[in-house]
């Protein structure tokens, strides 16, 4: 996968939350654009439904990378706090 460097949780959530919208409404559009016009599909139908279909494709890779980067942000947070709850050794006087 992709790896795109997002350091915010927050920003994370937007792409997350952005993935989500672009997908729902490019599939909601395309399933109502082919409903509507099933039968007098031209060329310019089929070009304006394969840029839906890549709308709602990029929208799962937002959400894909979006995932995997609090996935691992989550991770380093969590071997973070570990370290910072161990104890410091003794040192001889």
């Amino acid at each position: 996968m992709l790896r795109v460097p997002i350091r915010s949780r927050l920003g994370n959530g937007v792409l997350g939350l952005l993935g989500v919208v672009y997908f729902v409404s490019a599939t909601a559009t395309l399933i109502y654009y082919i409903v509507t016009s099933w039968g007098a599909m031209s060329l310019t139908d089929n070009v304006l439904q394969m840029g839906l279909i890549a709308v709602a494709i990029g929208g799962l890779f937002f959400i894909a990378i979006a995932r995997q980067n609090l996935m691992s942000s989550r991770a380093a947070a969590k071997s973070h706090s570990a370290r910072d709850h161990q104890t410091a050794p003794a040192t001889e006087s």
